[in-house]
C-alpha cells in the first residue's frame, strides 16, 4: 500500500482541512450550551417549588388562626346559649288566663 507516515501525513491533513478542532469547539459549545440551560431550567423550579412551598405554608398559617378564631367563636355561643337556657328555665312562665 504505501509508507504509514505517508498515510498518516495524509490523513491529518485532511481532518485539518475540514476543520475537526473548530469542529469539536463548536460541539462542545453547543453542549456547554445545553448543561447551562439544564441547571438554569432547575434553578427556575427549585426557586418556583420554594415560592409554592411559602405561599402554602402562609394559607396554612392564615387557617390555622382563622380554626382557631372560630373555635373561640364557638366556645363564647356555646356559653351565651347556656346562659340563655339557664334564663328560660328559671323564668317565670305566664299562665294563660283564658276561659
Amino acid at each position: 500500500m504505501g509508507d504509514p507516515t505517508i498515510i498518516i501525513t495524509a490523513i491529518t491533513a485532511i481532518l485539518t482541512s475540514l476543520g475537526i478542532k473548530e469542529i469539536w469547539n463548536i460541539i462542545k459549545t453547543r453542549n456547554d450550551y445545553k448543561n447551562q440551560k439544564e441547571k438554569h431550567d432547575e434553578y427556575t423550579k427549585d426557586s418556583l417549588t420554594a415560592k409554592i412551598i411559602t405561599e402554602l405554608r402562609d394559607k396554612i398559617i392564615e387557617l390555622e388562626e382563622k380554626i382557631d378564631s372560630l373555635i373561640q367563636e364557638n366556645i363564647s355561643l356555646k356559653e351565651k346559649l347556656a346562659r340563655m337556657e339557664e334564663r328560660f328555665l328559671f323564668s317565670p312562665k305566664k299562665k294563660s288566663n283564658k276561659p
